[in-house]
C-alpha cells in the first residue's frame, strides 16, 4: 500500500473520530467504538435503520418508564409524558428526522414534538432536581448506542 494512501485513512479516521466527539462526548465515543468492534453487525438499509432504530427507542422507552399500553391517545400519566419526552429527544439526537417527521410518526404537530423536545432539554439541564428522570435517559441513551452499533 502506498504511504500516501494510509495518510488520507488515517486523515479521515481521525476527522471522524472528532465529529463522533463532538457529537457525543468522548465517553459515548469510546462506548460506540467499544460496541462496534465487540458485536456482531447487522446490514440494513437506511430508511430500514431509521425505522428500526425508532421502534426500539419507544418501546424501551415504554417499558422503562412503566408505561401501560392505552388506546387513549391523549394519555396524560407522568410516566408516558416522561418516555414521550425522552422519545422524541432520543430520536431527534440520533437521526436526522426533522421535527415534523418526527410527529407525523406519532401523530402529534411539530409544534408538541418541539415542547416535548425542549421540555426534555430543560430536564436534563437539571440533573439534582430530576435525579430518577435523568437516570432513566442516561440508561435508555446507552441502551441506545447500544443498539445502533448493531445496526451497521
Amino acid at each position: 500500500m502506498d504511504q500516501r494512501e494510509n495518510k488520507v485513512g488515517y486523515a479521515d479516521l481521525s476527522k471522524g473520530i472528532e465529529l463522533l466527539i463532538s457529537k457525543f462526548g468522548i465517553d459515548k465515543t469510546a462506548a460506540i467504538i467499544r460496541q462496534i468492534t465487540d458485536t456482531v453487525t447487522i446490514v440494513k438499509s437506511e430508511k430500514l435503520k431509521t425505522q428500526l432504530l425508532l421502534t426500539y427507542i419507544y418501546y424501551e422507552s415504554q417499558h422503562l418508564f412503566k408505561c401501560k399500553q392505552s388506546k387513549s391517545k391523549t394519555e396524560s400519566s407522568k410516566e408516558f409524558k416522561d418516555s414521550r419526552m425522552v422519545t422524541y429527544h432520543l430520536i431527534k439526537k440520533y437521526t436526522n428526522m426533522s421535527y415534523q417527521q418526527l410527529g407525523k410518526r406519532f401523530g402529534q404537530s411539530k409544534r408538541a414534538v418541539i415542547h416535548h423536545y425542549n421540555k426534555c432539554e430543560s430536564l436534563l439541564s437539571i440533573p439534582k432536581s430530576n435525579k430518577d428522570f435523568v437516570s432513566k435517559y442516561q440508561r435508555l441513551e446507552q441502551k441506545t448506542i447500544q443498539y445502533m452499533t448493531t445496526l451497521k
